[in-house]
C-alpha cells in the first residue's frame, strides 16, 4: 500500500504522518520542542531541536508502517522564520520566529528604503511578521556571524535539507521573506539590493510540487528510511493548510484555531483592500493567492486563561475541558465582562507589538466560567474584524466559514464564533490541515493522487455544520462595538504611559 510521508514543522511541535491514497492517516507521531524568549520581544527556536524531534517522531510513526511503502515525502512548516547556514550546512543562529518583534527599527528602515516596491510586488507592508526585517536585524546586530552566512532558508527547508542534502526553497515560503515578486515568482533584485542582502545567499526558488531530490544515503542511515524516495518541495504551513482545507474558490474562507488563529480567504491576486490589516500570500495552487488574517492570540490566549484559572497554576487540558463546560452555561456577553485578548501584541488588523490584554466589567462575583467565556468571545470579536474586511473585499456577506485546528475541540468555542460572526460554520474533522495539505501536494506530484484541488475536495471531512443563533446576533453586534471602543481606550492608556 503506497503511503505519503508528510512532515509538518509546526510552531510548537513536529508532526509526522503516513497518509494512504484514500486520505486515511495510517500512522502519526508528534514531538515538541522549546521556544526561547531570552529578552522582551524575542522568540527563538533551536533548529537542532527540530532535528531531534524529527528523529524521534519519525521513528515512532514508522513502528506502525513499512518504510518501503513510502512513495514520496512532503513538507509544511511555520512561516517567516530565519535559518542561517554556513558553507558546511551548519546552523549559525537560532531561528527567529514569526511572532518575534525585535525588528521594529528595521521595519522602519526597510520601509524608507524600498517599502513602495515591496507593496507593489507583494501587496504587504513591512512588519515584524515577515523575514526580511529579521535578516536586516541580524546583519546589523551580529556582523561577525553574518559574515559566515552562506545560505538563508526557511524552517521546513532545513528539515528537507537534512533528508536530502539539497538546499532550495519554494515560492510560498520565499514570498514571506518580502524579497519575492508575487507575479514572477522570482527574487526581486531591487528589494534585495536596497535592503543590503547578498543575492548569492538566497537559494533557488522552485514550485511546491517540484521534486527536489531523494532521500540521501546519509539520511537513510540516520533516519531508517529507504534511500532514493522522491522528496517534494512542500509549502509554508498556511499554504499547505489552504490545500488541506479545500480553499480553492474565490470568496471561500477558512479559519484555523491553533496557537495563533489564522483566517484565510482565497483571492484572485494581490488586492488593494486590507493593506496593513491583513497580508497576502502565494497559494500552492499555481497562479493563486490567499489573504491571511493573523491573530496571534488564538489558542495562546485560551491556554493562558486556562492556566490562570487552573487550581494548579499549570496548563491542564482536563481542567480546560471543565472550564469550557462551565462557560457553556454562561449567557452570551459574559455578564458584561469583556476581554481584549492581546497577550502577545496584536495581529490583524492592528499589528501592534505594544498592544496588551485588557479585561473590563469583572467584579468579585465573576466566576471562572464567565472569565473563560469572555476570552472566547474576545477572540471571536477580533476575528470578526477580519471577517468584515473579507466581506468588503468579496462584496458578499453570506459566505460560510470552514473551521479547523485544535481549538475546535474546546467545547462551545465554535458556537461562539458562529454566533459572533452570524455565519454558518462548517467544522472540519481533520484538524491538521497543514499536514494533510503537505501530503496532498507531495502525493499529487508523484502521481499517487489526482490534482490537488480535486483530491482536497475528496479528503476534506466535515464533522458538522453550526447555524448561528439569530437571537444572539443583536447582542453580539452591540458587544462588538463595545469591544472596538475598549480597544481604543486601552491604546490611549498605553500611548500615554509609554
Amino acid at each position: 500500500m503506497p503511503l505519503v510521508l508528510a512532515l509538518d514543522l509546526g510552531s510548537t511541535q513536529l508532526k509526522v504522518s503516513l497518509v494512504a491514497q484514500n486520505g486515511t492517516v495510517v500512522s502519526s507521531a508528534i514531538e515538541g520542542y522549546e521556544t526561547y524568549a531570552p529578552h522582551a520581544q524575542y522568540l527563538e527556536q533551536d533548529p537542532e531541536s527540530w532535528k531531534r524531534a524529527l528523529k524521534s517522531a519519525l521513528s515512532r510513526a514508522l513502528e506502525a508502517a513499512d518504510p518501503h511503502d513510502i512513495a514520496c515525502v512532503g513538507f509544511s512548516g511555520h512561516m517567516s522564520g530565519t535559518v542561517l547556514l554556513d558553507e558546511h550546512g551548519n546552523v549559525l543562529y537560532r531561528c527567529i520566529m514569526l511572532s518575534d518583534s525585535r525588528s521594529d527599527y528595521e521595519c522602519h528602515l526597510i520601509s524608507e528604503l524600498c517599502g513602495e516596491r515591496i507593496r507593489a510586488v507583494t501587496g504587504n507592508p513591512v512588519i515584524n511578521a515577515f523575514t526580511l526585517p529579521k535578516l536586516v536585524w541580524l546583519k546589523r546586530n551580529e556582523p561577525e556571524l553574518w559574515r559566515k552566512v552562506r545560505w538563508i532558508i526557511s524552517p521546513k527547508d532545513y528539515i528537507r535539507y537534512l533528508l536530502t542534502g539539497v538546499i532550495t526553497t519554494e515560492y510560498t515560503d520565499a514570498f514571506n521573506t518580502l524579497m519575492l515578486d508575487g507575479n514572477t515568482r522570482k527574487w526581486d533584485d531591487e528589494i534585495i539590493n536596497a535592503a543590503g542582502i547578498d543575492r548569492s545567499l538566497l537559494p533557488e526558488v522552485l514550485a511546491p510540487s517540484d521534486i527536489i531530490g531523494r532521500i540521501s544515503d546519509k539520511a537513510a542511515s540516520e533516519y531508517k528510511l529507504p534511500a532514493c524516495i522522491p522528496v517534494v518541495s512542500g509549502a509554508a504551513d498556511m499554504a499547505a493548510a489552504a490545500v488541506g482545507m479545500n480553499l480553492f474558490n474565490y470568496g471561500t474562507d477558512a479559519l484555523t484555531l491553533g496557537t495563533c488563529a489564522t483566517f484565510l480567504s482565497f483571492v484572485p491576486g494581490i488586492m488593494s483592500d486590507g493593506y496593513g490589516s491583513i497580508t497576502y500570500h502565494l497559494h500552492a495552487l499555481p497562479g493563486s493567492f490567499y489573504a491571511l488574517g493573523s491573530h496571534f492570540n488564538g489558542g495562546l490566549a485560551v491556554n493562558w486563561i486556562s492556566r490562570m484559572l487552573s487550581s494548579s497554576g499549570n496548563l491542564d487540558y482536563n481542567e480546560m475541558d471543565k472550564l469550557a463546560e462551565e462557560a457553556i452555561s454562561v449567557a452570551p456577553g459574559s455578564d458584561g465582562v469583556l476581554a481584549i485578548p492581546f497577550l502577545a501584541g496584536s495581529g490583524s488588523p492592528y499589528f501592534s507589538s505594544s498592544d496588551r490584554f485588557c479585561l473590563s466589567g469583572a467584579s468579585a462575583a465573576t466566576g471562572r466560567g464567565t472569565l473563560f467565556k469572555s476570552m472566547l468571545e474576545g477572540i471571536a470579536m477580533n476575528l470578526k474584524q477580519t471577517l468584515m474586511l473579507y466581506d468588503r473585499m468579496h462584496n458578499a456577506e453570506d459566505r460560510k466559514v470552514l473551521l479547523g485546528g485544535g481549538g475546535v475541540k474546546v467545547a462551545g468555542w465554535p458556537e461562539v464564533i458562529a454566533d459572533v460572526f452570524q455565519r454558518d460554520v462548517l467544522v472540519v474533522r481533520n484538524s491538521d490541515a497543514s499536514t494533510l495539505g503537505a501530503a496532498i501536494i507531495a502525493g499529487s506530484s508523484v502521481g499517487l493522487f489526482d490534482d490537488i484541488a480535486s483530491v482536497s475536495s475528496k479528503f476534506i471531512n466535515l464533522e458538522r455544520e453550526i447555524k448561528p443563533d439569530k437571537s444572539k446576533g443583536q447582542l453580539y453586534a452591540v458587544l462588538f462595538e463595545k469591544f472596538l471602543k475598549l480597544y481604543e481606550a486601552m491604546r490611549s492608556v498605553l500611548i500615554e504611559s509609554s
